[in-house]
């Protein structure tokens, strides 16, 4: 039987793996109870040390940290299961946000749990759900897609198969990208607001909100963005109607 197997017959296992949120961009984004399992933990996983120092270094955190790499083959996660073994509590981190969500985790995740030891989410900030609060639109369903494509033609294919979705789609891009990708967006969703969020929660933040039949805005193509499509064109059709009736 190997060191982390277990059976109703023995203790269950005692150490945990946190999935810790933090900041996106705006370190007071921080909370209480992410700062706490930090600092009570035996070890801090982070996607790369350089990006978590500063984070760690501001809410005086003194926990031993160290780089999981997201090309770590599941194998090589076998020392973390050792250490949950002997009751560690290990907490893991990404350079910002939640892990997880087009974030490096999921792997490790799946691996640790498949061999019976607790994953405990500690809920922080995410630009999905950032966007989502400040959109206006009816966000159920709501479509998360990631990062839609690194080619234009990948981008167009992801986007068309969503097309006659009735519903929010939400994905991420990057700044070299950007623009090709909502000019994409604008000819396959004509009908559609297209809200489009640039370095959320940071000092130069914006919200540039794209209406159906408007040219297409400017803004500062820098930093990371955040797209969300509100694709209820009648919802949308409808709204604007009325509110040109009010304007007369």
């Amino acid at each position: 039987m190997s060191f982390w197997s277990f059976s109703s017959g023995m203790q269950p296992l005692t150490g945990k793996l946190y999935i810790v949120g933090t900041p996106i961009g705006n370190l007071e984004d921080m909370s209480f109870r992410a700062v706490s399992i930090l600092k009570e933990s035996d070890l801090i996983l982070c996607e790369n040390p350089k990006n978590s120092k500063k984070l760690l270094q501001k809410y005086e955190i003194e926990t031993s940290y160290q780089p999981l790499y997201a090309s770590t083959r599941e194998e090589g996660f076998d020392w973390i299961l050792k250490k949950l073994s002997s009751g560690e509590s290990i907490s893991y981190i990404s350079d910002a946000g939640t892990p997880g969500i087009s974030d490096p985790g999921n792997r490790l995740v799946r691996y640790v749990r498949s061999h019976g030891f607790s994953v405990v989410p500690i809920p922080g900030v995410s630009a999905l759900s950032t966007i989502l609060s400040v959109s206006g639109a009816q966000n159920t369903p709501s479509l998360f897609l990631g990062f839609p494509g690194e080619k234009k033609s990948k981008t167009k294919k992801k986007l068309e198969e969503w097309k006659a979705f009735e519903g929010v789609l939400i994905f991420y891009e990057s700044v070299h990208r950007i623009q090709d990708t909502l000019d994409i967006a604008r000819e396959i969703f004509p009908g559609a607001e297209i809200l489009v969020g640039r370095e959320l929660t940071k000092i130069y933040e914006e919200m540039i909100l794209w209406r159906p039949g408007e040219e297409k805005p400017k803004f500062s193509v820098k930093g990371e963005f955040t797209v969300l499509i509100n694709n209820f064109e009648k919802k949308i059709a409808k709204e604007n109607l009325l509110l040109v009736d009010t304007k007369d």
